[in-house]
C-alpha cells in the first residue's frame, strides 16, 4: 500500500501531467465523436429536430402555427439545430458536427467546475469519465436535444454554483436556466430548484434578481409566439388548467393509433422495467454510481453550520434526484417510452460525478458495521443486476450451440417449463447471472485480499466498504469503453458504415428524380433524408409518422393542430406528385393507391443505412406529375 501511495504521489508531482492528460482526454473524446457521427444510424427524433428546425429557420413554417408543423417540444430544441442548418447548409453531417462542438464545450464546463471544487486531478478525471464512455459520447453527438441541454446545464452550474460567484455570472447562469426551459419542457424543475439554492446561498436580493433574469428569458421566448404557444401548453399543464385552455386543446374525438412494432409503444411488465432501470446504470455507470457513492458515504451527524461545499452538494443531490425521478416516471413508469430513459439521463447524469467532486472532502472515511453491510449489499445487487442487462449482447451463435447441449439436461428443461421463457432468453439470462455472481465472489475475495495491507484488522474493517466503492469506480472507469458497460446495447450501431455518405448518396438520387417544388407523400421514420431534398414539399403532419396519426375525428381540426388521420392520408395520396415509403411501412390505404394505375414505381433510392434493409426508400411517381 505504501509503495502504491509513493508512486501516486510521484506522478501527482509532475507539473505538466494534468495538462497533458486533459488535452489527451479532449482528443480521445473528439476522435470517438467523429467516428460516432459517421457510423450511427439516424432515427425519427433526430430527423424531426433538424428538419423541422430547418423549415422553421427558413421561414417555411412558424412554430405553433395553424395548419403547420406539430411543435411537440419546446421551441429552441428545433430552432437551434434549424438555424445551424440554415447558416451552414442542410445535411446530417452539419447537424452532427455541430453537436460535437457542443460536446467539447460541455467537457470544458465539466473541467472548469471540477477544477474549481476539486483541483486539477479531479478536473482530469471529469474529462476521462466522459471520454471513456461511448454511451455518453453517442448521446451528445447525435442531433438530439440532450446535447443542447447538457451544455446549457453544465455552464449554468459553472456560473451559479460556487463560493461568492459574481452577480453577473449568477444572472447569466439564471438566464441559461430560462433557455433550458425553452429548449426542453421536461427540464422545468431546473429553474425553481436553482432559485431555491440561490435564495439559500445568497439571500433574498440575489435570489430574486436571478429569478427575474430567468423569467425575462422565459417570458420573451413565450410571448414571442403568443397566443399560439398555448396549444403547446394545453396538452402539458395539469388537468385543472384544461378548461381555461380548451380553445387551444387538440381535438378529442379522434382515436390515436399505436405504431405497432415501434419501440415507443412497448409492453410494460416488471421484466422490462427492471431491465431498463439497470441498463441505465450500466450505460451511465460512472456518473450514476458516483452519486450513489456520495450518498452512501454521506455523514449523518448534526453540524452547527452548513458550509458552502455542503450546500452545493445538497443542491446537486436534489437536482439529480428530481430530474432522474421525473424522467424515470415519464419513461419506465409512464405511458410513453420505456427505453427512452437510456437517452433521457444524458440531459443531466454528469451531475452525479460533479456531486462526488464537490462532496469528496466531507464524506466518511470510516464506516459503522451497519453502513458497511449496506454498502456491500447494494454493491453486490448492483453488480448482479447490471450484469443481467448484458444478456442481450451475448452472441446468439454461442448461446444456440450451448442450448443444443443443454436440451438433453433434465434440470434445464425443468427451468424452461417453470419460467415459460424462450430457450435463447433463458440461456442468456442464466449464463449472465452466473457470471455476475462469480464476479461478486471475486470482488469479495479481492476485498479480503486487501486485509493483508493493513496491520490492524479494525482499521481494515472500518475502511472495507470505502475500498469496495473505490474499486467499483476504478473498475467502472476501466470497463466504460467496453461492451460490459458503455459500449453495450448500442442500437444505433451501423457496423462501421459511413451513414453520412449513405444519406448523401440516397439524397443525390432522390434529387435526380424528384423535381424541385414537387409535393411528396411521406411514409417513413428517417426524416433526415429531407435535409438533402430542401426544395420538395412534405405534408407537415406526416413527419411525426404514426405518433401524430389518428383514426376518425374532424380532419380540419386535426390538420390545424399539426396532426393527421386516414381521411387526410387518402386525400394527400390522391394529389401528391410523388410517394416516398420507407421499406416495410406501407399502410392499407397506401397499397390501394399504389395498386391503381395512377402511380408508377421508379427505382428505389440506395439504402440510407446499409445495416438496415428497412432504410430503403421506395419511390412512386404519379403518372401525370410534372417533370
Amino acid at each position: 500500500m505504501q509503495r502504491i501511495s509513493d508512486v501516486v504521489r510521484r506522478l501527482g508531482s509532475i507539473p505538466w501531467l494534468p495538462a497533458f492528460l486533459t488535452l489527451a482526454g479532449f482528443a480521445v473524446y473528439i476522435l470517438q465523436a467523429i467516428d460516432i457521427a459517421r457510423t450511427k444510424t439516424s432515427f425519427l427524433d433526430e430527423g424531426l429536430y433538424v428538419y423541422k428546425g430547418w423549415l422553421f429557420a427558413t421561414g417555411q413554417y412558424a412554430p405553433f402555427q395553424d395548419y403547420g408543423l406539430w411543435t411537440n417540444h419546446a421551441v429552441l430544441s428545433f430552432l437551434i439545430p434549424g438555424y445551424i442548418q440554415k447558416w451552414f447548409g442542410p445535411s446530417l453531417d452539419v447537424a452532427r458536427y455541430f453537436m460535437i462542438l457542443l460536446g467539447v464545450l460541455t467537457l470544458l464546463g465539466l473541467w472548469v467546475f471540477a477544477r474549481r471544487w476539486g483541483g486539477k486531478w479531479w478536473a482530469v478525471a471529469a474529462i476521462w469519465v466522459m471520454a471513456l464512455n461511448p454511451a455518453e459520447i453517442k448521446i451528445y453527438t447525435l442531433a438530439l436535444s440532450e446535447g443542447l441541454i447538457a451544455v446549457m446545464l453544465v455552464w449554468m452550474l459553472v456560473l451559479t454554483v460556487g463560493v461568492k460567484r459574481p452577480l453577473w455570472q449568477i444572472l447569466l447562469g439564471s438566464a441559461l436556466a430560462g433557455l433550458i426551459f425553452l429548449t426542453r419542457e421536461n427540464m422545468v424543475f431546473v429553474l425553481p430548484l436553482l432559485f431555491l439554492y440561490l435564495l439559500w446561498q445568497y439571500g433574498w436580493k440575489i435570489g430574486f434578481l436571478a429569478l427575474a433574469s430567468a423569467s425575462i428569458v422565459v417570458a420573451v421566448g413565450t410571448f414571442w409566439y403568443w397566443p399560439n404557444v398555448l396549444k403547446f401548453w394545453a396538452i402539458r399543464l395539469p388537468s385543472p388548467a384544461a378548461p381555461l385552455l380548451s380553445e387551444w386543446s387538440p381535438p378529442a374525438a379522434a382515436v390515436p393509433v399505436p405504431a405497432e412494432g415501434i419501440e415507443t409503444y412497448e409492453v410494460r411488465n416488471s421484466y422490462r422495467v427492471f431491465l431498463y432501470f439497470w441498463l441505465t446504470f450500466r450505460l451511465h455507470f460512472l456518473t450514476l454510481v458516483s452519486a450513489a457513492t456520495t450518498w452512501l458515504l454521506w455523514p449523518l451527524q448534526k453540524r452547527h453550520r452548513l458550509s458552502e461545499r455542503m450546500r452545493a452538494a445538497i443542491f446537486l443531490s436534489v437536482l439529480l434526484v428530481v430530474l432522474l425521478a421525473a424522467h424515470m416516471q415519464a419513461s419506465i413508469g409512464g405511458e410513453f417510452c420505456v427505453s427512452c430513459i437510456l437517452l433521457y439521463v444524458g440531459y443531466f447524469d454528469f451531475i452525479g460525478f460533479l456531486l462526488l467532486v464537490v462532496a469528496h472532502r466531507f464524506l466518511l472515511r470510516n464506516l459503522s458495521p451497519l453502513r458497511r453491510v449496506v454498502v456491500l449489499v447494494i454493491g453486490a445487487i448492483a453488480i448482479v443486476s447490471i450484469g443481467f442487462t448484458t444478456h442481450e449482447d451475448l452472441s446468439s451463435a454461442f448461446a444456440r450451440s450451448m442450448i443444443e447441449r443443454l436440451d438433453r439436461v433434465y434440470l434445464w428443461n425443468a427451468f424452461l417449463n417453470v419460467t415459460g421463457l424462450p430457450h435463447l432468453l433463458l440461456f442468456r439470462v442464466a449464463f449472465v447471472l452466473l457470471i455476475s455472481v462469480l464476479v461478486v465472489i471475486l470482488f469479495a475475495l479481492g476485498l479480503l485480499w486487501t486485509r493483508r495491507l493493513y496491520a490492524d484488522r479494525r482499521i481494515w474493517l472500518n475502511k472495507v466498504g470505502i475500498i469496495g466503492l473505490n474499486a467499483l469506480l476504478i473498475l467502472g472507469l476501466i470497463l466504460s469503453p467496453t461492451k460490459a458497460l458503455g459500449k453495450g446495447n448500442d442500437f444505433f450501431d451501423c457496423g462501421g458504415t459511413n451513414v453520412l455518405a449513405s444519406y448523401e448518396r440516397a439524397g443525390e438520387y432522390l434529387r435526380s428524380v424528384i423535381p424541385p417544388g414537387s409535393q411528396v407523400y411521406w411514409d417513413g421514420r428517417i426524416n433526415s433524408i429531407f435535409l438533402y431534398l430542401p426544395e420538395v414539399k412534405v405534408y407537415p403532419p406526416q413527419l411525426n409518422h404514426l405518433h401524430s396519426f389518428f383514426e376518425g375525428g374532424d380532419a380540419d381540426a386535426l390538420l390545424r393542430a399539426g396532426l393527421w388521420n386516414d381521411v387526410l392520408a387518402k386525400q394527400w395520396l390522391a394529389e401528391a406528385d410523388y410517394i416516398l415509403i420507407e421499406a416495410g411501412l406501407k399502410q392499407d390505404w397506401v397499397m390501394e393507391i399504389l395498386e391503381s394505375d395512377n402511380y408508377i414505381q421508379l427505382k428505389s433510392a440506395p439504402r440510407t443505412e446499409k445495416c438496415r434493409w428497412q432504410s430503403v426508400i421506395l419511390v412512386y411517381k404519379r403518372v401525370d406529375a410534372p417533370e
